[in-house]
C-alpha cells in the first residue's frame, strides 16, 4: 500500500521562502505545487521530491541534475529555475517560474486538427529552446507534449516553454556527478524514443530532434507514428519499422508535401539522415511554412485583380513644399479620395524599393469611392447614371474591338476609354506578328503562342527591376511577360507604371484591357475615375 508523503504542504511555508498554495501535478518522482515567493509576492512552481525516494542515490542525483541542467539555460522558451534547496523536513525541492497555460498534450486532445501554420509556430519555439540547450551541452532525452507548456499571451499566441529536464544529460567534461543510467538501461518515454535511445546507445542532440519529429507527426495527424500496447512494442517499432507517411494515416488532414517530407526525414533511423541540429531543423521548418503559404495563395486569375488602397488627398493642386497637406477622406463633404496601387510609386514619395509595392494588395477594401451622407438621392442617382453611361460606352468599345479584330484586314482597334489613341509604346511583334502594328494591349495572343512559365520569369524579372527602381527595365519585362501570357494583373501593373511616368494615353489602353478581361474588377471605380480625368495625375516624384 502506498503511504501518503508528508505532503500536505498546502498552506505550509517551505525553506522560509515559499508559501504553498495548491497541488497542480504529480509524477513518479514527486509532486508539483503552485506556491508564492514571499519576499517578492511572486507565483512560482515548486517541484518536491518524494520522501520515500530520498534514500535512492540515483533518484536524488537525477533530481539535482534537473536543477543543474535547467539552470544552464537562458532561452525565452526554456523554463527558468529560480532556486534549489531542502525543506525543513528534509525534502528536496526545485523552484521554477510559473507558466499559466496548457501543456501541448491538452491542446492536442482538445483542439486537433491544428493548422499547419500554428504547428510551425509552436514547434519552431521548441527547436529554439533545444538549440540553446544543446549549445549549453544539455540533451533533454524526454521530449513529449506533456513537457511543452503553451501560454496564450496578449501579443504572442502559443508562447512555448519547454520543461522537465529530469533525465537530461549534460555532455561537457565538468559534469562529474554519478551516472544516472546503467549500461544498456533505457530511460525516457517509449512513444517518443529515438532508435538509438531504445537500444540504450550513447545519445547526442539528434536524439532530441527525433522526438521533435514524433511530436510534429502527432500534431499534424493527431496520431503517433507507431501504435502498440506496450513500451517494448513501441521501442521495437522505433528500431525496426519505417513510419507510414502522415497523409496515409490521415488522408483528410491538411499536410503540405514539404511538411510530410521533413517529418519523415526527421524520423530516419540513422541520426546522420536527420537535420544536422536544432537550428537547421528550425530553418527547414520555416522554409516549409513559407512554401505552404505560397502554394496556398489562390491563383491570381481566380481572385481577380488586386484591390487598390485609398490614399487621402485634397482636391486642390498639390503643394510639393508641404507633404502634410493630404487629409483623411471627408465623409460629410466633397469627395477627396484618390486611390493608387499599394506597391507602385506613392504620389507623395519616391518609387518603392520592393516589388511587393507593385503587386497589388487584395481584400483591403471593397470600395474606394466613399458614399457621401451629405449628398441627396438626386446626387446618388446622377452617380449611377454616370456609371451606367460609362459601362455602356465600355461595352460598345469592346464589341467594336472584337468585331474589327475578327474582320479580315482588320481596321484600327481603339480603346473604349481612349478613342483614337494609337500609342505603340507597349508593343511586341514577337507575340503576334499579324498584329504587330497594334498596341500590345489590343492584341489577342493565340493560346499556341503562350508560354506561362516564361511569362512568370519575365514578370519576376520585372519585380526585381522595380526593387532596384529601374522602372524602364521593369516596364520592358512586364511587356515581355504580357506578350507570352496576357494576364490581367500585368495589364493593371503596366497601366499604373505608365500613369505615374506621365504616359496617360498608354495607361488608359492598358487599363482598358484590364477592365475588358476582368469585368468585375475591384479596381474599376478607381481606374474609371482616373481615366475620366476627374483626378489629375500627380507629378512624378
Amino acid at each position: 500500500m502506498r503511504t501518503p508523503d508528508a505532503d500536505d504542504y498546502v498552506g505550509m511555508t517551505i525553506a522560509q521562502k515559499y508559501r504553498v498554495e495548491a497541488l497542480i501535478g504529480e509524477g513518479g518522482m514527486g509532486k508539483v505545487f503552485r506556491a508564492r515567493q514571499i519576499s517578492l509576492d511572486k507565483v512560482v512552481v515548486l517541484k518536491v521530491l518524494r520522501h520515500t525516494l530520498l534514500s535512492d542515490e540515483r533518484t536524488v542525483a537525477r533530481f539535482q541534475r534537473e536543477a543543474k541542467a535547467a539552470s544552464r539555460l537562458n532561452h525565452r522558451n526554456s523554463i527558468s529555475v529560480l532556486d534549489f534547496g531542502q525543506a525543513e523536513d528534509g525534502a528536496l525541492f526545485i523552484a521554477m517560474e510559473y507558466v499559466a497555460g496548457q501543456d501541448l498534450h491538452q491542446i492536442l486532445s482538445r483542439e486537433w486538427p491544428l493548422g499547419e501554420g500554428r504547428v510551425v509556430r509552436i514547434v519552431s519555439q521548441v527547436l529554439g529552446a533545444l538549440s540553446d540547450a544543446h549549445g549549453a551541452g544539455v540533451i533533454h532525452r524526454d521530449l513529449k507534449p506533456e513537457n511543452i507548456m503553451v501560454e496564450q499571451r496578449r501579443n504572442e499566441p502559443d508562447f512555448v516553454k519547454v520543461l522537465d529536464f529530469g533525465i537530461a544529460k549534460i555532455t561537457d567534461s565538468t559534469d562529474d556527478g554519478p551516472a544516472l543510467t546503467r549500461a544498456g538501461f533505457v530511460c525516457g518515454t517509449p512513444e517518443y524514443m529515438s532508435p538509438e535511445q531504445a537500444r540504450g546507445a550513447t545519445l547526442d542532440h539528434r536524439s532530441d530532434l527525433y522526438a521533435v519529429g514524433v511530436i510534429l507527426y502527432q500534431l499534424m495527424t493527431g496520431l503517433l507514428p507507431f501504435e502498440s500496447d506496450s513500451a517494448v512494442g513501441f521501442a521495437t517499432k522505433h528500431l525496426t519499422e519505417e513510419p507510414p507517411p502522415p497523409t496515409r494515416r490521415r488522408p483528410e488532414a491538411r499536410i503540405s508535401p514539404a511538411m510530410e517530407r521533413l517529418i519523415l526525414r526527421t524520423l530516419s533511423k540513422s541520426p546522420d539522415d536527420r537535420p544536422a541540429n536544432a537550428e537547421a531543423f528550425r530553418a527547414e521548418l520555416m522554409a516549409v511554412d513559407k512554401e505552404r503559404r505560397r502554394s496556398d495563395a489562390p491563383p491570381r486569375r481566380q481572385q481577380g485583380p488586386a484591390v487598390l488602397a485609398p490614399l487621402p488627398r485634397k482636391s486642390t493642386a498639390r503643394n510639393d513644399d508641404n507633404r502634410d497637406s493630404s487629409t483623411a477622406p471627408n465623409w460629410g463633404g466633397e469627395v477627396t479620395v484618390e486611390a493608387t496601387v499599394r506597391a507602385l510609386p506613392d504620389v507623395l514619395a519616391p518609387l518603392p524599393t520592393s516589388a511587393d509595392a507593385i503587386s497589388v494588395t487584395r481584400e483591403k477594401t471593397d470600395s474606394i469611392v466613399p458614399t457621401q451622407p451629405g449628398v441627396g438621392s438626386g446626387g446618388l442617382a446622377l452617380f449611377f447614371k454616370s456609371l451606367t453611361v460609362v459601362l455602356l460606352i465600355a461595352g460598345a468599345g469592346i464589341s467594336a474591338a472584337t468585331f474589327f479584330d475578327l474582320w479580315p484586314g482588320k481596321g484600327d482597334v481603339v480603346s473604349p476609354f481612349n478613342p483614337g489613341a494609337r500609342n505603340t509604346t507597349g508593343r511586341t511583334g514577337a507575340a503576334d506578328p499579324g498584329n504587330s502594328e497594334l498596341p500590345l494591349y489590343e492584341q489577342l495572343i493565340p493560346s499556341q503562342r503562350r508560354n506561362i512559365e516564361e511569362s512568370r520569369k519575365h514578370a519576376q524579372a520585372g519585380d526585381n527591376a522595380l526593387e532596384r527602381n529601374d522602372t524602364s527595365l521593369a516596364r520592358a519585362k512586364y511587356l515581355d511577360a504580357f506578350a507570352l501570357n496576357p494576364d490581367p494583373e500585368l495589364a493593371l501593373k503596366l497601366g499604373e507604371l505608365y500613369w505615374y511616368q506621365g504616359e496617360q494615353e498608354e495607361a488608359r489602353g492598358w487599363w482598358s484591357r484590364h477592365l475588358r478581361d476582368v469585368t468585375d474588377s475591384k479596381a474599376r471605380a478607381h481606374i474609371e475615375q482616373l481615366m475620366s480625368g476627374s483626378v489629375a495625375r500627380p507629378s512624378s516624384p
